[in-house]
């Protein structure tokens, strides 16, 4: 048996390696802050701040701190959805009525399964423009474009990211639970997973400030996406807008810890769980599209993981879950320079080298 002061000393050791990782990469990507959580089974292995939430106030980085998620919003879509298909109340084959004609198909054929795995046919944005004017559509204006639009290609045949497509889940399983989106989602999603600093709409209190990379901003000066803010040194605050009907999609708000209890569900380490073990399988099982049911199914040196990442208002993430070990790492940072899937990937590496000791 190794002394308990020996595993300790492995402990510190392990933590400081995780550590030097993070401030490496939030110095190298020239991110304000990074929040960042690591877990094995129902254990948390790592959880720091790096950097400030806030440049201004000087206020720290945590792991409780809140910031967008972005198009992890998706997972959160994703499992909602499936809550309602095991309670019977909407058919993952059963057909969307409400959206345009394709010219091969007629009434487009899309079910809620092609929503879920970007097989639908529709387009990523529509036609609202929103990333430049910051007019996000509401249930309406998402209603009057859906009824208008032909698909892309017929519905199953083909990968397309949509995030009109998970704009759509929200509106259907809003209806399945008889309330709006937010409600559902905080009913049968947030609350029973102890996710009490998660939620839609956003802004929440406290949650950090989002900002351009250093002396530029996203995509150019000309024609900078919506929301550029105030000066603050040598980068501009990214204001929040309200992201409407696409909040499903991209607008909901998190922490990591909060990210992390939820990778310990999807992963089956939870006594709370929204899901049954053969709804979870599926989840993060390949479909025809090549997705599983909200998260992209992929390999990472040589390993089967299932990952998301998700961009909004300058608030950037990245979760990613090692399906053998039952790792999972949250990685959560507030400028548009920043790439959380690279701090993911080597931190797991790092945690699947010194676990292996």
């Amino acid at each position: 048996m190794i002394p308990a002061l020996t595993l300790a000393t492995l402990a510190a050791v392990s933590s400081a390696d995780m550590q030097a990782i993070v401030d490496q990469f939030r110095v190298d990507q020239q991110i304000p802050g990074v929040s960042i959580v690591i877990t094995q089974g129902e254990e948390v292995i790592f959880a720091s701040g790096s950097g400030f939430a806030d440049l201004e106030t000087a206020r720290p980085m945590t792991p409780d701190t809140p910031l967008y998620a972005g198009s992890l919003s998706k997972i959160f879509t994703g499992i909602l959805t499936l809550n309602l298909a095991e309670e019977g109340r909407l058919r993952l084959d059963g057909r969307v009525v409400g959206i345009g004609a394709t010219p091969a198909q007629g009434d487009g054929g899309i079910t809620v399964r092609h929503l879920l795995t970007h097989a639908s046919g529709l387009d990523r944005e529509g036609n609202f423009g929103y990333w430049f004017s910051a007019k996000f559509p509401d249930d309406q204006a998402l209603a009057g474009y859906l009824a208008e639009t032909v698909l892309r290609s017929v519905p199953g045949e083909k990968f397309h990211y949509s995030n009109i497509g998970y704009a759509t889940l929200g509106n259907i399983a809003a209806t399945a639970h008889g309330k709006s989106y937010d409600d559902a989602l905080r009913e049968r999603v947030l609350q029973p997973l102890g996710l009490n600093s998660s939620g839609s709409p956003g802004p929440v209190t406290d949650i950090a400030v989002g900002y351009s990379p250093v002396n530029r901003v996203i995509p150019s000066g000309e024609r900078p996406f919506a929301g550029l803010g105030r000066q603050v040194g040598d980068r501009y605050v990214r204001e929040y807008h309200d992201a409407k009907a696409m909040t499903p999609a991209f607008g909901i708000y998190t922490t990591a810890n909060d990210l992390s209890r939820l990778a310990r569900s999807l992963l089956g380490f939870s006594d709370s769980a929204v899901l049954s073990d053969t709804m979870r399988s599926q989840m993060l099982s390949a479909q025809a599209s090549g997705w599983g049911l909200g998260i992209k199914i992929d390999r990472l040196m040589g390993r089967p993981v299932a990952r998301h990442s998700g961009w909004f208002a300058a608030h950037k993430a990245h979760l990613l879950l090692d399906l053998d070990s039952g790792m999972a790492v949250v990685v959560m940072a507030n400028a548009d320079s920043a790439v959380p899937a690279k701090i993911a990937e080597a931190l797991l590496r790092s945690a699947l080298d010194l676990h292996s000791q």
